[in-house]
């Protein structure tokens, strides 16, 4: 196991959000770090904000080191989830997956990249990445 320090987790992969705002006519952007409740900071481009995000990082996990608090790591995706839904949209759902010929769980995962806009993305990298040789 890690020796669980500053250096470690300011190692992990945390997701960073930035996000436009405006207030008294000014447009400023926060740069958030999603696992660290309340981590966050501002500035006055994506750049500065994104910069200043590393400082409070460390701040906010040096604190809560000192503190003895808990310190969230990264969320590791697993690709699977479970989920309940109402029997009648899992009935709606089954009729139109073998309608389209394809299992539940394709339909729904093709349903949801599409909500998310995840199909066009990961086709547009495809078409514009380099090839890997594999």
């Amino acid at each position: 196991m890690a020796n669980k320090n500053l250096e470690y987790y300011l190692s992990l992969p945390y997701t960073i959000t930035l996000k436009r705002g405006t207030g008294d006519g000014e447009e400023y952007w926060v740069a958030r770090v999603l696992e660290l409740p309340h981590c966050m900071t501002h500035g006055a481009t994506p750049e500065e904000a994104f910069r200043d995000i590393e400082d409070a990082k460390m701040e906010w996990v040096k604190s809560n080191i000192e503190a003895a608090l808990p310190i969230p790591e990264p969320t590791k995706f697993t690709g699977q989830y479970h989920l309940r839904m109402p029997p009648s949209l899992h009935e709606a759902l089954a009729v139109k997956s073998e309608s389209e010929d394809v299992s539940l769980n394709q339909f729904m995962i093709t349903a949801l990249a599409r909500a998310v806009g995840y199909a066009e993305q990961h086709k547009k990298h495809r078409i514009t990445a380099a090839p890997t040789g594999k």
